[in-house]
């Protein structure tokens, strides 16, 4: 790498024989075990591609974590972060900024104005930070205990969000390479969570087939389970019930009537609304905000990814005038070392004046229609697809081996604690074979791809995603009933 006279920060030719070693010899490495474990090295990342030492060029159609909405590097973005670091090296939470003040004007007056509900905005540094504090704040307006959350639901990593993410194998569990091999963390996640079904008509939990599922006043079953729960619980231990509004990790759409009957259900218990907005924020969708889509409005909402375009990390939680009015009452005392850091929030007003100026969400929303028309051919086409569903830039994709059963190639599905031979899950399969056309595409769940490039993708580049796809599903069916 460099020599012992240059310094950090001079460029030098990178040895990456030397990176390899080093990344394999120092690393804690997610994911993998060390004898899975296979470095791949990414020199550089441009527009929606990952560049690799070699000059190869893979299409991301993960979008890093779906995170990265304008596309990577864009110029408007990373020129803020350049003239912020020649003005801050660092400020804590007491002391303002001209970015904090502009970042909070940028989020509640333009952004979420029109729909008249967000009266402040509180900065952290990370999606399961702004969880956190989310659910601080429910507990501590209502005073009460208890948060419902949903199977499947992924909020986050640490304490508090991990006590409302229910999907079992990802809560900073050890998975090995023999089946049963498996052990969650002690004690984690903490109590006082109520686990309500989830929004999965595709196989549904409560083994109803929908539309037929509905009552005779239209309640769908998951949603008059979910009330039956908080009602035997006692409403008034609740402080909040926390839903995506598309299951990000999980890869669920919801069908259309369930966000507005649980927000009507949340009201008329009187407990409070979280939104987690992380993934599908910031036109991800082809709305500023999933929820906007159902013409309903949250106490609380998480917001993250796209706020900064995962240039920094950034992340924020908004709520309404009463929460907010209630908390200026008190002095709160948290602190957040890197909350509010100045050169993330210059990122972060950079960021939403480029989503405006574009109106990315309008440009989401037709990326959309047409990547969602070509993967709709793939499931008219393909024995293994069992079913496609979406907008803007975040694609469902359920993969069967049996269209008619609905039967799964790996049983656990959504259940699965990762460990056993994941290299044999039809994701990781579709991901080597579709890599072999330059594309990058898999999903997190063993049986679902979860598509998504950036909100500013080309019709070229979204062809070659199907491209890459429909090779990949064409090596799969095969192995189809």
């Amino acid at each position: 790498m460099a020599t012992k006279k240059q310094e950090v920060g001079i460029s030098w030719k990178t040895d990456w024989e030397k990176v390899v070693e080093w990344d394999k010899k120092y690393y804690m490495h997610v994911d993998a075990d060390a004898n899975e474990y296979d470095t791949v090295p990414i020199e550089s990342v441009e527009g929606d591609y990952l560049v690799m030492p070699d000059g190869t060029r893979l299409l991301d159609c993960f979008n890093q974590l779906y995170c990265v909405n304008a596309g990577q590097r864009v110029p408007k973005i990373q020129e803020a972060i350049k003239q912020a670091a020649d003005r801050y090296g660092f400020l804590w939470e007491a002391f303002t900024t001209d970015y904090r003040s502009y970042a909070s004007k940028l989020l509640v007056e333009d952004i979420l104005g029109p729909f008249n509900w967000a009266a402040k905005v509180s900065f952290a540094n990370s999606g399961s930070e702004a969880i956190e504090r989310a659910l601080i704040f429910a507990k501590l307006y209502k005073n009460r205990p208890n948060i419902i959350t949903r199977e499947h639901a992924y909020h986050g990593w640490t304490m508090g969000a991990a006590g409302a993410t229910r999907m079992v194998g990802i809560r900073s569990n050890l998975a090995g390479s023999e089946l049963g091999q498996y052990r969650q963390v002690p004690a984690h996640p903490m109590g006082g969570y109520y686990i309500a079904p989830a929004p999965q008509c595709y196989d549904c939990t409560l083994g109803h087939t929908y539309p037929e599922c509905k009552q005779s006043d239209g309640k769908l079953a998951c949603v008059r389970s979910t009330e039956r729960l908080i009602k035997t619980i006692g409403p008034e231990t609740v402080a909040a019930m926390i839903t995506e509004p598309i299951m990000g990790a999980a890869t669920i759409h919801p069908p259309a009537e369930y966000l507005p009957q649980i927000r009507q259900m949340t009201k008329e218990l009187d407990i409070l609304w979280i939104c987690d907005e992380v993934l599908v924020g910031f036109g991800r969708t082809g709305r500023w905000f999933a929820h906007q889509a159902y013409d309903i409005t949250p106490d609380i909402m998480v917001m993250a990814k796209g706020i900064v375009n995962s240039a920094l990390p950034a992340s924020a939680v908004a709520v309404t005038k009463e929460i907010a009015d209630f908390m200026d009452e008190w002095r709160w005392w948290t602190v957040a070392t890197f909350a509010a850091h100045p050169i993330s929030l210059a990122a972060v007003c950079a960021n939403l004046e480029y989503l405006i100026e574009n109106n990315i969400p309008e440009m989401s929303r037709k990326a959309g229609e047409y990547f969602g028309s070509k993967l709709e051919e793939l499931e008219e086409k393909h024995p293994c697809v069992g079913l496609v569903k979406g907008s803007g830039m975040l694609w469902q994709v359920e993969i069967v081996k049996c269209k008619q059963t609905k039967e799964r190639f790996r049983k656990e599905d959504r259940y699965t604690r990762y460990d056993g031979n994941v290299a044999a899950d039809p994701n990781k399969f579709i991901m080597g074979k579709a890599l072999e056309k330059g594309v990058l595409v898999g999903g997190f769940t063993p049986n679902t791809l979860r598509i998504g490039m950036s909100l500013t993708v080309s019709e070229e580049d979204m062809d070659k995603a199907i491209e890459g796809l429909d090779y990949a599903l064409t090596a799969l069916d095969e192995f189809c009933a």
